[in-house]
């Protein structure tokens, strides 16, 4: 434990990769990129100089040898994968034979003196080994998902596809934390991985027990949370829901059908009066009385008119009145302060029959002079 096994593993692995993937030192793949855009520019002056005269021979050995190295330098770049996953083999090899002395069924010589040693749960045997390897999670595993995701599914299409760019710049902002670290996948063993399963800790537990109970009552717990927030999810899209069919009635409010308004106009019963009395030479001075189910459309008889055309109260009092002239009549009707209109609406005066009524008990009281008698 003093010389860190593990550690000088990944400081292995490191140095090759630093060796064969720097950026900064142009190895086997700037090679073949290099190989192959000649290859790019030769048939590109195949199709620029497709008129001329060319020398094939020259650029079929100058095409073969291009060919040649790109052939080698494929090779070496699949040897180089080859011996980076040696490296991890070897070293994985040499652990699962020191685990194989740690099987407790193993026979061992008697000869052999025996100690016993006071440890922790989680160290018995290889138990924290398998708690490791099931229940938590590095960096690299997250890494290994998004190449597993983009790269070597086998599946056609993802959802979520956003291209090479994209899955780099997410691999890449996981190690934003240790940007002071060199810029390779495996070197990244560091003490704070701490992504166990449900943030449940096995040396945080008093024993095994303990530890899968913690596991289930976060997993039951994280499976609450998950529904209240369905549910409150849910909630505020019905709400929301609501609040819209709300507004649209609240909009729709100010409408109504055509035959709803007709039943909701207020009717009204009407009357002129003589201010002057110089018709209507009576106590009371009423010319007209009448009555309308809905008096904004009748007014538009009684409206005096621009153009000189006779309104309905003018062509009354002609014809109760012909030997006065028209400018007169016109002048008298037209005059704010000689002729002026009284206008009663309610939800009563709806109904035809009260209506009606009211008219007549107008007309038999104060007897308008131009109504018929």
């Amino acid at each position: 434990m003093k010389d860190d096994v593990i550690r000088k593993v990944a400081f292995e692995i490191d140095e090759f990769e630093m060796k064969h993937y720097n950026e900064d030192t142009k190895g086997v793949w700037e090679r073949v990129y290099g190989d192959l855009n000649q290859v790019d520019e030769q048939i590109h002056e195949l199709q620029t100089r497709k008129k001329e005269c060319l020398d094939l021979s020259e650029m079929a050995w100058d095409l073969t040898t291009i060919m040649a190295n790109t052939r080698c330098e494929v090779d070496q770049l699949e040897h180089l994968g080859v011996q980076n996953g040696l490296i991890r083999s070897k070293h994985l090899h040499n652990f699962l034979l020191a685990a194989r002395h740690r099987d407790e069924h193993r026979y061992h010589d008697d000869e052999i003196d025996y100690v016993e040693v006071k440890i922790p749960w989680y160290l018995e045997n290889n138990l924290i080994e398998k708690l490791y390897l099931k229940y938590h999670e590095t960096r690299i595993h997250r890494v290994f998902d998004l190449i597993n995701k983009y790269i070597f599914d086998e599946k056609e299409e993802h959802e979520d596809w956003k291209g090479i760019y994209a899955w780099w710049m997410e691999m890449k902002e996981i190690w934003e934390d240790e940007i002071d670290d060199e810029e390779t996948v495996s070197n990244h063993y560091h003490d704070n991985d701490t992504y166990w399963g449900y943030d449940v800790d096995p040396t945080e537990c008093q024993n095994l027990k303990d530890f899968f109970r913690k596991r289930i009552r976060a997993k039951v717990q994280e499976k609450k949370e998950a529904e209240r927030l369905s549910q409150e999810e849910a909630q505020q899209k019905k709400k929301q829901a609501l609040e819209l069919l709300r507004n649209r009635v609240h909009k729709l409010k100010r409408y109504t059908s055509l035959k709803e308004y007709g039943e909701k106009v207020k009717g009204s019963v009407y009357w002129m009066i003589d201010v002057t009395r110089k018709y209507a030479k009576d106590k009371y001075g009423m010319l007209y009385a009448g009555e309308s189910k809905n008096f904004h459309r009748r007014y538009t008889a009684y409206e005096p008119r621009a153009n000189g055309k006779e309104t309905e109260l003018e062509k009354k009092f002609k014809k109760k009145l012909p030997h006065i002239s028209d400018d007169e009549i016109r002048d008298f009707v037209r005059d704010p302060e000689a002729c002026k209109l009284k206008v009663i609406t309610n939800t009563r005066l709806s109904n035809a029959e009260y209506r009606l009524a009211w008219e007549r008990r107008i007309i038999k009281r104060f007897k308008p002079l131009l109504n018929l008698k």
